[in-house]
């Protein structure tokens, strides 16, 4: 009864010390699964670390950009609110061209008008007077007068019709008879004779007066 209770206690250690074997291998089985469980769990980490810095600087990246989109977006409304202000003057420039073309096209056929009408009056007054020449329908003095000059001119021709509508009405009704006389001082000289002395130096009337007094003082005595 000893021997079979030893034999079957040896037995029980004998599969005890399998067991026991076995465990140990599974354990070891599992330690080296957990030391690469472990790793992995590092690398995970590191990779989550790596991958906060990232998100970090992403983030950084992020509120720049749109900063740099706000500018963007506040330029791009000034380039456009510039862009409707150009074209708003633009608009205007074209209406003040179209409008200083009609003027200047109303201008150019006033000129040509002008021009078309002045030729026969610069012809009659060409053939009178020697120093007056044409151009472009226009009366230009060879002696380059000023338009002061001119103005001068003006008045003096004003002056010479309002003393011929004077005298017209002054004088009596003249009859028409085989002879007509003329008495008192002699009428002035027209205008482009009292241009001619201007220009020559005689003052105005005071030549042709004295020139006409000779021609008038026979009729005067003719009378008496």
């Amino acid at each position: 009864s000893e021997l079979s209770k030893s034999h079957q206690l040896t037995r029980q250690v004998s599969t005890f010390s399998q067991t026991e074997n076995e465990l140990r291998g599974q354990l070891n089985v599992y330690v080296e699964k957990f030391k690469q469980v472990e790793d992995t769990l590092n690398n995970s980490n590191d990779l989550f670390l790596t991958f906060r810095k990232e998100m970090e600087e992403m983030s950084k990246k992020t509120k720049r950009l749109e900063k740099e989109n706000l500018n963007l977006t506040r330029k791009q409304e000034a380039t456009n609110k510039n862009i409707f202000q150009m074209a708003e003057e633009r608009s205007q420039s074209q209406q003040s061209i179209d409008r200083l073309s009609r003027e200047n096209e109303k201008l150019k056929k006033l000129c040509r008008a002008m021009q078309s009408g002045g030729y026969g009056t610069a012809d009659r007054v060409a053939g009178q007077d020697p120093g007056y020449d044409a151009v472009e329908g226009g009366a230009v003095y060879d002696s380059g007068e000023s338009e002061y000059e001119d103005d001068e001119e003006y008045d003096e021709d004003e002056e010479g019709e309002e003393y011929d509508d004077d005298t017209e009405e002054e004088s009596p009704e003249q009859h028409p008879g085989p002879e007509s006389k003329a008495f008192g001082p002699p009428p002035p000289p027209p205008p482009q004779q009292q241009q001619q002395q201007a220009q020559n130096g005689v003052p105005n009337g005071v030549g042709s007066s004295r020139q006409a007094a000779p021609a008038a003082a026979p009729q005067i005595n003719g009378r008496h």
